[in-house]
């Protein structure tokens, strides 16, 4: 279940969860209260979630054996439902547009707390939020994954027009802090003229960042791609030498998933689920945010050390394919329903 289901995170991991659990024979039906994007066709149901009627919601909430949220606001069917619950914390920033995901997201887990059955928590770090907030005693933390039939090494590079050629991949928010990769650019062209970065995304900050882009007279060495499709976006990773991100929150980060599953190191700010997941994976290096001169020089000894990450990352990735949530997620939905 979600509140407003747009492309993000939170969608991915549902998308990619759902066919996963469809494909061990399990019914699912992806339900929210908006959807502003619907799922690609699979074989789950997608479902509007009824409101203003509480006969209504309750019989349709009555169709499930579990409820599996994925959205703050969708807490509040824990309050209706006769069925096992679980919330699925992805988490929000406590600043800049994310005040107002986490203003909705604390009550309702306040709220509900004592209705939800089981807690999944993203990363380590997610889950220890979730403690310190809560003091909750029912976190599962289970990483979000990846696909390694699509996200793969060997894959032609049909988008490389630099060396060394860099990647970010996100949703262009202000929080994202993309402007710090394209000043740190502007440094390493100094050194290497033929560096390239490549910008894999859109959103509020986009206006911003082609006039930053165009005032650094960048406009040969990094690109604003926009949005690509599920089936385009392997190719940019094949066609990178580093995976770059100078983001100020995650709670995991799914794109650093995706580049060490294409073989490729990465290059990251030192918030604590970077940290958690390249210091597990030994997949590439973090650097202070604000650093933009350690940036560069993270960056080259990546590049240059990148047959040894490789082979961490390709084995960490390996280990986190979508396969592997959906068994882990099958536990504990039996382990919910036994109790």
């Amino acid at each position: 279940m979600s509140g407003l289901y747009v492309l993000g995170g939170s969608s991915i991991v549902i998308e990619n969860l759902a066919d996963q659990l469809c494909k061990r024979g399990v019914e699912v039906t992806i339900g929210a209260l908006l959807f502003k994007r619907f799922p690609p066709k699979g074989a789950y149901e997608v479902a509007a979630i009824p409101v203003g009627n509480i006969l209504k919601l309750k019989r349709f909430l009555e169709n499930f054996d579990i409820i599996h949220n994925h959205h703050p606001i969708t807490n509040y069917l824990a309050l209706v439902s006769r069925k096992p619950f679980m919330y699925h914390y992805h988490g929000a920033p406590d600043f800049g547009w994310g005040n107002l995901l986490r203003y909705s997201m604390l009550p309702s887990i306040k709220i509900t707390n004592h209705y939800i059955d089981a807690v999944i928590a993203v990363s380590e770090t997610a889950g220890a939020e979730l403690k310190r907030l809560f003091s909750l005693d029912k976190v599962h933390v289970v990483y979000d994954c990846v696909d390694t039939t699509l996200f793969k090494p060997g894959l032609k590079e049909k988008f490389r027009k630099g060396s060394p050629q860099l990647l970010f991949v996100g949703n262009l928010y202000k929080h994202k802090n993309v402007g710090e990769l394209i000043f740190a650019l502007k440094e390493l062209v100094k050194e290497y003229p033929e560096a390239y970065l490549q910008i894999v995304g859109h959103g509020r900050m986009y206006g911003y960042l082609k006039h930053l882009i165009a005032g650094l007279g960048l406009e040969n060495n990094v690109e604003l791609v926009g949005r690509v499709s599920s089936f385009e976006l392997p190719y940019y990773y094949a066609s990178c030498d580093v995976y770059i991100t100078a983001s100020r929150w995650e709670l995991f980060g799914l794109p650093l998933l995706e580049a060490m599953a294409c073989g490729k190191p990465v290059v990251a700010s030192s918030i604590p689920s970077h940290v958690e997941l390249i210091t597990k994976a030994k997949a590439g290096i973090t650097y202070t945010a604000g650093e933009i001169d350690v940036l560069c020089k993270n960056i080259i000894r990546a590049h240059e050390a990148s047959d040894k990450y490789r082979s961490n990352a390709l084995f960490f990735a390996k280990e986190h394919d979508w396969s592997v949530m959906a068994d882990q997620t099958l536990r504990i939905y039996a382990e919910i329903l036994h109790r």
